[in-house]
């Protein structure tokens, strides 16, 4: 496949539970295969290029970002980042 061959594809819809990610181009597979809110269902090569196919929940898609951040803090956690927050915003008042 030629440079403009090598593209991704998103599919979603607000019935489907899953967002579908078809992609040829190799550095959106590296990054898709290295986060762990993806999972690769397919993959192979054509005509020399490698294409890969990844599922996400679409509760977890964010079209900005490709997929939303989760972090599973603490209430000390949570206090700590708000006292930060609260002591940054009070400083540039």
């Amino acid at each position: 496949m030629n440079a403009y061959e090598r593209e991704t594809t998103v599919n979603a819809s607000d019935g489907d539970a899953e967002v579908r990610i078809w992609t040829a181009q190799r550095s959106v597979i590296t990054r898709l295969r290295k986060h762990r809110a993806f999972t690769e269902v397919k993959s192979g090569t054509f005509e020399g290029s490698v294409w890969a196919e990844f599922r996400i929940p679409a509760d977890q898609w964010n079209p900005a970002t490709g997929a939303k951040r989760s972090r599973n803090l603490s209430e000390a956690q949570r206090a700590a980042i708000g006292e930060r927050l609260h002591s940054t915003r009070v400083k540039a008042a």
